[in-house]
């Protein structure tokens, strides 16, 4: 059923809506008016460059960045762990410098593995 105004004839003859229905209006546009104000607010809090979608993304990174902090710091351990052992250990010494420039005793064969990737 279609709802239309309801128009009445005031004193003078002059065509009014009725206060109910003029109240409803209000009542109408009035949560119309909120909904929109609700609706920029939220995509304001979400799309601006400070906004939530922007704090996920700087959240993101710094995991990231801790990430790849961690790992440096396990390299730098174990850098540091060699470094003194290098420092300490005479028999360790010996074997990395072996090692590194193919040298061996004599009547002792030398056997170096190469990596395809260092090619």
């Amino acid at each position: 059923m279609l709802n239309l105004p309801v128009w009445e004839l005031s004193r003078n003859n002059k065509m009014y809506r009725k206060p109910s229905e003029e109240r409803s209006r209000t009542k109408l546009l009035t949560s119309l008016l909120l909904v929109a104000v609700f609706l920029v607010t939220g995509a304001i809090l979400l799309f601006n460059r400070n906004g939530f979608m922007a704090i996920t993304e700087i959240q993101e990174d710094v995991q990231l960045i801790v990430t790849e902090n961690q790992q440096v710091r396990l390299e730098i351990d174990s850098m540091n762990s060699i470094i003194q052992l290098l420092e300490t250990d005479s028999l360790y010494m010996e074997k990395r410098i072996r090692e590194i420039l193919g040298w061996g005793y004599p009547g002792e064969t030398v056997i170096k593995f190469i990596n395809p990737e260092n090619e």
